[in-house]
């Protein structure tokens, strides 16, 4: 439609007749159109088109007059003279299979043909020195009619390692871009997301699938960044309501030894909660099963190219998951072993190493208690009724002290209590409850006459640091061995000078 327009500006320069040769980077009608008219226009007989021979096949059928200078037989030049040539670099499927560039050596000019074009660009502008003003006209352009990001980035590299030195970008439609910022105009263009339409089943609507395909860069993105399922279900939230398609997304994952968990919009933690069946889901692959589920602006069926979309992003959301789960199984088994670490095996007490980490400080009392005569228990009923003793044992200790309290086993028949936040009085009051619950355990052929009795040590300090606590408890196994050796079955009171 612009061809005699172009003669015109053509003939300010130089004579419409001596041109000889006629470039067709792609056999778009855009361009291509124009060579009917151009039989009409131009005179000489030695007009020849050139171009690559897939556009050749169909560049025939709209009627010229000229014939053809394959640039595959020809080295992939054309020679203009002394020291000048017109070199030709093929770009596949950008956006033609046969698609191709060329290269003016003197000026080195780049013809990029449809690389670096933008929808309607201001006619006024020849020259533009706007690099964000060039990458957004060609944002869409490229969006909808190259193929994938790929090839996109694999054809401009191509261009660039041909001829590192590239003066000037001239595109078919859009503006000349300066040497100044080619390179920066190369690296933006090969950051733009393609192959919008290949989202596309339900319908091929521009705008939705702009939305759409720049949620996909934006999670593919945010994948970079988060460590954790709530950062990705908040960032997914935020990406997926721009779409217009969603109001609402959750991620259920079936946690290993845990089920279904739950991470949704406004949790300040993760919930033990089923997946919704009334939810569109994606499948996030697996094991352990994942699903995405989603809630539709007024509950309405989903997009199925938003839907195909997040399916096809699956394989790329997955990494983030089961690095999690790594984590969780790997702090889980780590909480595991210093639990069993800090853990008596048979009554489930804290043992003498939970006892150094969790040593108190400021007013405590403790109460150190031995089983009397339990080596009697285990010559003469066998370890197993020890075993029972000493667990039956513990269960009283637990059921008889304060919440806050803890009760430790220190080795074979020692117990340690140790009360927070109390004084001398309670503490008696205390081992005194102790004493009486062990006595009237129920021991026959477990024990000696069926019962067992404790020997117990009470030391009580105030406002003591950490560095008083093994102090205190020598107090109370003094009070302890005191207890054993005036008779057993009692309690004695020591004071700490803390």
């Amino acid at each position: 439609m612009t061809i005699a327009a172009t003669l015109d500006k053509v003939a300010q320069i130089a004579d419409v007749d001596a041109i000889g040769y006629l470039v067709c980077h792609h056999p778009d009608p855009d361009i291509a159109a124009s060579l009917r008219d151009l039989s009409d226009l131009l005179t000489r007989d030695d007009v020849q088109v050139v171009t690559e021979w897939r556009a050749q096949a169909l560049l025939k059928h709209y009627g010229h007059r000229f014939g053809y200078y394959l640039v595959e037989e020809h080295g992939w030049r054309v020679p203009l003279g002394p020291g000048r040539e017109l070199e030709f670099q093929l770009t596949p499927y950008l956006h033609f299979p046969g698609a191709m560039v060329s290269y003016d050596t003197r000026s080195a000019t780049l013809f990029s043909s449809d690389l670096f074009g933008g929808f309607v660009p201001d006619s006024d502008v020849l020259v533009s020195h706007d690099l964000d003003y060039i990458i957004d006209a060609a944002r869409p352009f490229h969006q909808h009619y190259m193929p994938s990001t790929e090839l996109l980035t694999a054809g401009l590299t191509r261009i660039q390692l041909r001829w590192p030195h590239i003066a000037q970008v001239a595109p078919q439609h859009g503006h000349i871009i300066p040497g100044e910022i080619v390179d920066a105009a190369f690296a933006a263009l090969k950051g733009i997301d393609c192959g919008v339409f290949t989202l596309a089943d339900a319908d091929i609507d521009l705008k939705r699938l702009l939305r759409i395909s720049e949620a996909k860069v934006r999670i593919t993105e945010a994948l970079l960044t988060v460590a954790e399922p709530a950062s990705l279900v908040a960032a997914m939230n935020t990406i997926l309501t721009s779409t217009h398609e969603a109001s609402d997304c959750a991620l259920f994952i079936d946690v290993p030894e845990q089920g279904w968990t739950m991470w949704g919009k406004g949790l300040a933690k993760p919930l033990r909660r089923d997946p919704d069946p009334r939810w569109p889901t994606v499948d996030l692959l697996g094991p352990p099963a994942a699903l995405l589920s989603l809630r539709t602006m007024d509950d309405v069926p989903p997009d199925e190219d938003l839907m195909r979309m997040l399916a096809d992003m699956a394989s790329t959301v997955r990494p983030a998951i089961d690095e999690y789960l790594g984590h969780l199984i790997e702090s889980q088994r780590s909480a595991a072993y210093l639990e069993a670490s800090l853990t008596d095996p048979l009554t489930g007490l804290g043992n003498r190493r939970a006892l150094v980490n969790q040593g108190p400080s400021g007013d405590y009392s403790l109460i150190s208690l031995d089983l009397d005569h339990f080596k009697a228990v285990n010559d003469t009923f066998g370890h197993a009724a020890g075993d029972t003793v000493l667990t039956r044992v513990a269960q009283v200790l637990t059921n008889s002290v304060r919440d806050g309290d803890r009760v430790f086993r220190l080795g074979g028949e020692e117990f340690l209590i140790v009360l927070p936040d109390a004084g001398e009085a309670s503490a008696v009051a205390i081992a005194e409850r102790v004493r009486t619950s062990v006595r009237a355990i129920d021991f026959t052929g477990l024990a000696p006459g069926g019962r067992v009795t404790i020997s117990e040590g009470i030391a009580s300090v105030v406002n003591a640091g950490l560095a008083e606590f093994h102090e205190a408890l020598e107090e109370a196994d003094g009070a302890l061995y005191e207890s054993k050796e005036t008779g057993r079955d009692k309690i004695t009171v020591r004071h700490s000078p803390a």
